[in-house]
């Protein structure tokens, strides 16, 4: 009753991730917004004008990092930018934003890749041995795999645009 006569002043927000459980009556009363990730891009440059109005120093590849591992949620690259300027006291870099995150580093994963796809199965699990040693975190190599396969895969079919990685990498 309240949806369906709302008071003038009130303004309901539904959130979901699962729209489609929504019923028709509630649907068809509602303005919808759907919310898609934050270009890569576009989060970079909001964390350099964020770093720069709050006089931090940083890197770079340090910002893209923190891009790339944010899951397009500025919220989130937000709060990892926090984290890392707060722990380390000093400026932003790679080496401090991968051991916050027991990132190995990205030569390691593309390593991986290359074992993966050419079926080197006792190289590969030679160096996840070395890397779970290392004490990496296992779930963060398994997520930055899984990138560079896609974006090996976007590369390939041209399908592509904004790539999270060095030109350098992408060679």
């Amino acid at each position: 009753k309240t949806l369906e006569e709302p008071p003038a002043h009130a303004i309901f927000i539904l959130a979901t991730t699962e729209a489609h459980k929504l019923p028709l009556t509630i649907v068809s009363r509602c303005q919808r917004f759907d919310f898609r990730r934050i270009p890569f891009t576009l989060m970079t440059e909001k964390l350099k004008r964020i770093c720069i109005s709050e006089g931090i120093e940083f890197t770079k590849p340090a910002l893209e990092l923190i891009s790339r591992n944010s899951g397009g949620g500025l919220r989130d690259a937000e709060n990892l930018l926090e984290q890392v300027s707060i722990s380390y006291n000093s400026a932003i870099t790679e080496d401090n934003i991968r051991d916050l995150l027991g990132l190995g580093d990205d030569e390691s994963s593309l390593e991986l890749v290359n074992h993966v796809i050419n079926s080197n199965v006792k190289e590969g699990l030679k160096l996840i041995n070395h890397l779970f040693s290392d004490g990496k975190d296992l779930v963060q190599l398994h997520k930055s795999i899984l990138e560079f396969l896609r974006t090996i895969l976007l590369i390939k079919t041209r399908a592509g645009m904004d790539f999270p990685y060095s030109d350098q990498v992408i060679e």
